[in-house]
């Protein structure tokens, strides 16, 4: 699933055994049923890009 990054400055973070570099603004595509992200998303550092309709007006 895909995250817009809320934060302010440039942050790593390992999830799993993967290590994702978040930057601001930026989105990224991150594991959605894991706790650290979770975790992210309720601290406000990140929140999910809603999914665009594909051939629809």
């Amino acid at each position: 699933m895909k995250f817009k990054v809320k934060l302010t400055y440039p942050t790593v973070v390992r999830i799993g055994k993967k290590e994702y570099t978040l930057f601001p603004g930026k989105e990224i595509e991150l594991p959605e049923d894991n706790e650290r992200v979770k975790n992210l998303m309720g601290m406000g550092y990140i929140e999910p890009v809603p999914e665009k309709k594909k051939g629809g007006k």
